[in-house]
């Protein structure tokens, strides 16, 4: 099995490789375990391949916005895609005509390349949803995006639902959360922006949170993103909903919430590297969002939330905490780190 990953070099992409190799393999189209002969890696990014793997590794570097290259892809002719790559919101908003290019006609262009159809994975967003939103996203609600982003996902969508209608695809659509924790410098992502509420005190060094700290929004691991793609990869197509599109379930936490994990976790020096000052753009762009998501579907086909924050600042800072964090934190910080969150999970009941 030939399996294509757009956005390889990025944080999703970068967990869904270590869980694809670690697997080994995926379902063919009558769900039948297939083993992972080939991945194929493009980005416009350099992809790390940080230790060995039993499949093939080939890496592909190029642009999605540029014409031709979705072409070169299609014509490798994959079992299996996961299409990751995305130009984040505040790129699309700063660059509409470049984030469509990506979003929409390379999508198409990928499609009209394939021979026989491959089955589809698209890493959609929260971001189709806007508007006066309920409490609770779940089933059911109508797509009605307020940024340039979440609307060309929504484009994107019902494209895949189409296409699969008429046989030239077998694609299916995961929505995502806020991805948490991106390790690396900063960025202006918004995503990055929220993850850097806990990574930047974690080595040591403070951090400006725009948000208000009563700002609730549903967040994800990169590992738990990664169960869910492969999850959702391989559902028979019967038992996906019409317009093949779920929600991946996921925490809902507060800023507040995640400065009490990170004080759980590294004590109050690190929680009081958090800093507050408003910052009306980013504070519209999160409250644009869902405040918890849902999915009685996803839930019934094993998709499911990360335990609690602490699980998350677990799957981001590894099991050997003292020995690969304690040097990039600060000294007090790097005393408590590896006994606090130890003595956190371990109450949980988490490995």
């Amino acid at each position: 099995m030939r399996v294509l990953i757009t956005g390889a070099a990025g944080f999703i992409g970068t967990a869904l490789l270590r869980a694809l190799i670690a697997r080994g393999s995926l379902a063919d189209a009558g769900g039948t375990p297939c083993r992972i002969e080939e991945l194929v890696l493009a980005d416009r990014a350099d992809v790390p391949l940080a230790g060995d793997a039993p499949c093939r590794r080939t890496v592909l570097r190029g642009d999605l916005a540029e014409p031709g290259f979705a072409a070169q892809l299609a014509a490798l002719a994959p079992d299996s895609v996961f299409h990751l790559a995305a130009s984040l919101t505040l790129e699309a908003e700063a660059d509409e005509p470049r984030a469509y290019r990506l979003h929409v006609e390379a999508l198409r262009e990928l499609i009209a390349g394939f021979g026989k159809p491959p089955r589809l994975v698209l890493a959609s967003s929260i971001a189709v949803f806007g508007g006066d939103l309920p409490a609770t996203v779940g089933d059911g609600l109508r797509a009605e995006p307020d940024t340039t982003y979440g609307t060309h996902k929504a484009i994107a969508e019902l494209l895949l639902a189409d296409y699969s209608r008429r046989g030239r695809v077998d694609a299916r659509a995961l929505r995502l959360p806020i991805v948490l924790i991106r390790d690396g410098a900063p960025s202006p992502a918004v995503s990055d922006r929220i993850a850097a509420i806990v990574r930047e005190p974690l080595a040591g060094r403070d951090v400006v949170c725009g948000l208000h700290p009563d700002t609730r929004m549903p967040v994800a691991s990169a590992q738990a993103v990664a169960r869910a793609l492969i999850a959702m990869h391989d559902l028979p197509a019967e038992r996906l909903p019409h317009d093949r599109a779920l929600n991946l379930p996921s925490l809902s936490i507060t800023v507040a919430e995640m400065v009490a994990a990170l004080r759980r976790v590294a004590g109050d020096e690190a929680a009081a590297r958090v800093r507050y000052e408003p910052d009306p753009t980013l504070q519209r762009v999160v409250d644009g969002w869902p405040r918890a998501f849902t999915s009685d579907r996803a839930s019934a086909l094993g998709l499911h939330a990360d335990a609690d924050f602490d699980a998350i600042l677990g799957a981001y800072l590894g099991a050997d905490l003292g020995a690969n964090r304690g040097a990039d934190v600060g000294a007090d910080v790097g005393a408590n780190l590896g006994a606090n969150l130890g003595a956190s999970l371990r109450g949980k009941g988490t490995a």
